[in-house]
């Protein structure tokens, strides 16, 4: 019988533990952000893809899809996961009905945002160091 109680007792006590929540929390300096941008559909409205931006440690920027650099896109609503590694650079895209600023200086860390992208030409940069190249564009068709 005292085995019984023992393991209803462990059970009942991982049962309130998950209930309450249960992990550890730690800190560190990456963050996750969700952020919403929207525009009017420049595109087919079931298009929910990926795009991945990445900024430093050096002076580089650039914008991915499937791995590969994003030259070429179609319209539609994307899920765009930045990647900032450096605290004195920011990343921000610009295009037709679009101005968003998704890394600030000085944040460092990760951060998503949903963007809609119609059709045009969106540029991708850090606003500090745009003037010295560090920028890109790609097409959106």
């Amino acid at each position: 019988m005292p085995r019984i109680a023992a393991a209803v007792l462990a059970v009942t006590f991982a049962l309130a533990l998950a209930a309450c929540g249960g992990g550890s929390s730690s800190s560190s300096d990456q963050s996750t952000t969700v952020e919403e941008t929207s525009g009017t559909s420049g595109g087919d409205a079931s298009t929910s893809a990926e795009l991945d931006g990445e900024v430093g440690p050096g002076f580089e920027i650039e914008v991915k899809q499937h791995g590969e650099d994003a030259e070429s896109v179609s319209a539609g609503t994307y899920t765009l996961k930045v990647e900032d590694k450096s605290n004195i650079h920011n990343f921000h895209l610009i295009g037709p009905g679009l101005d968003k600023v998704v890394t600030e200086v000085p944040f460092k860390g990760e951060k998503t945002a949903t963007v809609t992208l119609k059709k045009g030409t969106y540029t991708y940069q850090c606003d500090p160091h745009a003037s010295g190249g560090m920028k890109g564009t790609f097409e959106v068709t």
